[in-house]
């Protein structure tokens, strides 16, 4: 259960994509990486482009962008994960490039002609950081570039029909049990997650989401910089409506 009165850290990403977990979250990723590859490469449009992931977890989507002939870049925080991407893209023969790297100050790569934040990364930080991290997707871009954001964690896709306080699911052999709670004073959804593997080991975790509004996100983007910004539903074309289960923002750098 949730441990009452105990706030999940605000820095609780940086360990989390380990042991069970990473190894959860990259065989669930796996099984949505036909569809997503398809999504991004029609938001794109066709390569040559210079992309930017970040951040890229596993590098599956990296990876999939680089085969398909694009210049790709992956950034992720977790040293772990960006090594494991580097065998990856060995493994496949693809030409992409990882770095360790944090969203908050992004290296010096780029200019980029599109930044691709999937995967339902965005709000994992605080406000201050969120807006922080969305300024450097805007300063790694050219003019004109294009970033495309995905989330399931706005207000008007999570919150319409109430928090499930309980959810199960399985990728990979590994059940995940998560028992969540919405704390309304900052807009942030906790979970406390445990990992268990068929062989039985078991490991525990807890994470967390701010939500933002469509309203409230679009504002943070025009704040970093992005000029016109389209709301469009989680197959990349329909667009956006109350009620969609994910939100993708496409936003051009001013």
């Amino acid at each position: 259960m949730l441990r009452e009165n105990t706030r999940v850290p605000d820095d609780w990403y940086r360990d989390f994509h380990r042991g069970l977990a990473a190894r959860f979250w990259r065989a669930a990723g796996a099984t949505m990486a036909d569809a997503d590859e398809r999504i991004v490469r029609a938001l794109l449009g066709p390569p040559p482009q210079t992309v930017l992931d970040a951040p890229c977890g596993d590098g599956r989507l990296t990876i999939r962008l680089a085969a398909a002939g694009y210049t790709t870049t992956g950034v992720d925080i977790i040293a772990d994960e960006v090594e494991h991407a580097r065998g990856a893209a060995r493994a496949a023969g693809a030409q992409a490039r990882f770095e360790v790297g944090d969203l908050r100050e992004l290296p010096d790569l780029g200019p980029f002609d599109a930044v691709v934040s999937w995967g339902n990364s965005f709000g994992y930080m605080t406000p201050a950081d969120n807006a922080r991290a969305l300024a450097e997707m805007r300063r790694v871009l050219r003019p004109g570039g294009r970033l495309v954001l995905q989330s399931g964690t706005i207000a008007e896709s999570l919150l319409l029909g109430g928090i499930r306080p309980h959810a199960e699911h399985e990728f990979g052999g590994i059940r995940m049990t998560a028992n969540r709670r919405y704390d309304a004073l900052e807009s942030r959804l906790e979970a406390d997650l445990v990992f268990e593997a068929a062989d039985g080991a078991v490991e525990r975790s807890r994470s967390a989401h701010r939500v933002h509004t469509s309203g409230e996100l679009v504002r943070l983007l025009h704040g970093a910089g992005f000029a016109g910004v389209e709301l469009r539903a989680g197959d990349g074309a329909s667009p956006y409506e109350l009620g969609s289960p994910l939100l993708i923002a496409v936003a051009t750098a001013g």
